[in-house]
């Protein structure tokens, strides 16, 4: 499953999503709609390539709601024969000690492997990378958690667009 995958190659903790009994939701959260603030058109952007959406999973629990979306380009790069593909996982927590405290995990789990804090972006940032094989940018802004992860960077993929991206649904929130 391409969100094992996701999981494994982020190193973040993520919540059991898409697993065992919980009930799922397309919610409409607080002032926006989840799953309109990362679609096919922002994907497009930052893979530089047609790309149709490979899955989209939310779920409510007591204390969080989580959301999560992937999108796979249409064909292979010319130059480097892979496949690109961009993710989006949101999450809004009840309280703001629970989004801090999430953000604050991630970080000082993957520090030490390159994650960087940057500005601009939300209450706290950070940036990842593997170089030639993915960026991720983080954020957290009041009581919300995202992340925008390219996976598998390509001779299309944006940098650029990532972070024009990652401004826009930042402001929205």
């Amino acid at each position: 499953m391409w969100f094992t995958k996701f999981a494994i190659v982020t190193g973040l903790t993520i919540m059991n999503l898409g697993h065992a009994h919980p009930q799922y939701y397309s919610l409409k959260i607080d002032k926006f709609n989840s799953a309109k603030l990362f679609a096919r058109a922002e994907a497009v952007k930052i893979l530089g390539t047609a790309a149709h959406l490979t899955d989209s999973v939310s779920k409510k629990e007591a204390s969080s709601f989580t959301y999560l979306c992937g999108y796979q380009a249409d064909m292979a790069d010319p130059k480097t024969g892979k496949i690109g593909a961009v993710y989006f996982f949101f999450e809004e927590y009840q309280i703001i000690d629970g989004a801090i405290k999430r953000f604050s995990d991630v970080y000082l789990s993957n520090r030490t492997h390159g994650m960087v804090k940057i500005d601009n972006f939300g209450d706290e940032a950070v940036y990842h990378t593997g170089n030639q094989n993915f960026d991720l940018v983080m954020v957290r802004k009041g009581k919300y958690v995202f992340n925008i992860k390219i996976n598998t960077r390509t001779s299309s993929s944006s940098l650029s667009e990532l972070k024009k991206i990652v401004k826009e649904i930042t402001e929205k929130i």
